[in-house]
């Protein structure tokens, strides 16, 4: 597995508006260097908050890392985003929006799995008339869907059951597991509906049915919300940047400058007459700033890893229960005669009832430019989950035979890798399970009960990258609020 080079430690105090006080005194201290924290950090700097950011890794990013080697591009963790009106403005305001690169147009397809044959997942209703992916009575069960009353059940319901429901199991297993695996690497049995789609869910609550709700959001969408026909809004589009995903942790972590310390874990964290007292480092290197605020934007686990006071962690203990699969990325080059399949699109999902050893495989270097030398292409492949985390734990030469036997069956590949990168991550993405009301609620007790302290893990507000930088401009909002109000 392909590491990265940290880069050094920033010293500790830069004397500038933004950074601490030669004392040790600063307005805002994060805790955690993902695209969460990073995002919070630069949007309390631009409002003129002095802010402290303090990371355990030795890099910036978390799991957005990027690696470049012998012309191939791996990346660790995310491989593109989808774009939204603050997540432009978050491009724009570090001036990266000339960096940003679209996915090929000619790879608009995505690929499902079934009986060992991909087949382009249908985008339209035309699409989905004609489709081979789901059997005639699947399309029927379907149009049956308006007539599905809600749920009426006690407690919440599981992905799996909602699907069931209003859409039937052929929907369930080969339209709906697969993206569930490909956004959570998770289990329909067991994510909550509520929780993890939180927008499908209200639909079936106010217009009982989910073709009625699609309906009624496309009219508000053409009339702009007033009855009356509107321009149509900006598409939302899928992004990633000329040289990977890197570049935008990058790019926050140099706005923030000597602001940012690395390998610097909380030690030990309390309150005192009003403040916060950090203690980061090392017991060789330890560092103590006092704080009107901490934010932490750290994954939910880690809380266990830190001391904090028993209050707080009385408050937070379901937060640090949280599940998180272990999942394996495997990014691999082929020469292009060593694969048959066109590799005309997206990518590919795997259902569950496929029984294979991939959750499902990205055609990186059909999506963006310079993913692969001339005459190469790189297939990056996910194992593990919660489909079969002991998987994703394997070294990648136990892994490589059974992921090479799926790529031979399903994209005619055949012979070796020339190039192989491996990034395996113990804890991968936090799972929204039934009952994730108790660790919401946990998130606001913790809140309401320590003023000037913030929770803001993907663990709580959405895990894509989108949702972690809106979640990290709100985070800002509410600290610059609370200081406002504090002054």
């Amino acid at each position: 597995m392909g590491t990265l080079t940290g880069r050094p430690e920033q010293q500790d105090h830069d004397g500038s508006a933004h950074g601490p006080h030669p004392d040790g005194r600063c307005s805002a201290v994060v805790v955690g260097g993902g695209i969460t924290g990073l995002t919070a950090a630069h949007a309390l700097r631009q409002q003129g908050v002095s802010v402290t950011v303090l990371d355990a890794a030795a890099q910036a990013g978390g799991v957005m890392r990027t690696t470049h080697a012998d012309g191939f591009v791996a990346e660790h963790g995310p491989n593109s985003f989808v774009s939204s009106p603050v997540v432009e403005q978050l491009l724009s305001a570090l001036d990266l929006q000339q960096d940003v690169v679209e996915p090929d147009a000619s790879a608009n397809k995505r690929y499902v799995v079934r009986d060992g044959d991909l087949h382009a997942f249908p985008l339209t209703p035309r699409a989905m008339l004609t489709t081979r992916l789901l059997s005639t009575r699947a399309k029927l069960r379907v149009l049956l869907e308006p007539l599905v009353p809600r749920y009426r059940g006690p407690g919440e319901e599981s992905i799996a059951s909602f699907v069931r429901r209003r859409l039937g199991r052929e929907v369930l297993d080969y339209a709906v597991d697969p993206f569930v695996s490909g956004i959570f690497a998770g289990d329909p049995d067991t994510l909550s509906m509520a929780h993890a789609f939180p927008r499908v869910t209200e639909l079936e609550m106010v217009h009982g049915s989910l073709s009625r709700g699609l309906m009624a959001q496309r009219r508000r969408a053409r009339s702009g919300g007033s009855g009356q026909p509107s321009a149509p809004a900006s598409p939302a589009r899928l992004v990633s940047f000329v040289d990977g995903m890197q570049t935008l942790p990058d790019a926050l972590a140099a706005s923030l400058g000597t602001s940012l310390h690395l390998s610097r874990p909380l030690r030990h964290l309390h309150a005192h007459e009003g403040r916060w007292v950090v203690e980061s480092g090392d017991a060789g290197n330890s560092h103590t700033l006092i704080a009107d605020t901490v934010v932490l934007a750290t994954p939910a686990h880690a809380l266990a890893a830190m001391e904090l006071p028993a209050a707080l962690r009385r408050f937070a203990a379901p937060i640090e229960h949280v599940r998180y699969p272990a999942v394996s990325t495997l990014t691999l080059g082929f020469t292009r005669q060593q694969v048959a399949h066109p590799l005309d699109g997206f990518g590919m999902l795997v259902p569950r009832v496929e029984q294979r050893s991939v959750l499902g495989v990205l055609f990186s270097s059909s999506l963006f430019p310079a993913r692969a030398p001339e005459g190469h292409v790189t297939l990056t492949v996910f194992v593990g989950g919660a489909r079969a985390p002991q998987q994703a734990a394997l070294s990648s030469e136990a892994l490589l035979p059974a992921v090479l036997r799926d790529l031979h069956d399903l994209l005619g590949v055949t012979g070796d890798p020339v190039y192989t990168h491996h990034a395996y991550w113990p804890r991968a993405i936090p799972q929204y399970l039934l009952g994730y009301q108790e660790v919401k609620d946990a998130v606001a007790r913790t809140e309401a009960e320590h003023p000037g302290l913030y929770l803001a893990g993907n663990y709580h507000l959405g895990v894509s990258v989108g949702d972690c930088v809106a979640n990290g401009l709100l985070t800002a909002e509410r600290v610059a609020s609370y200081l406002g109000r504090s002054a």
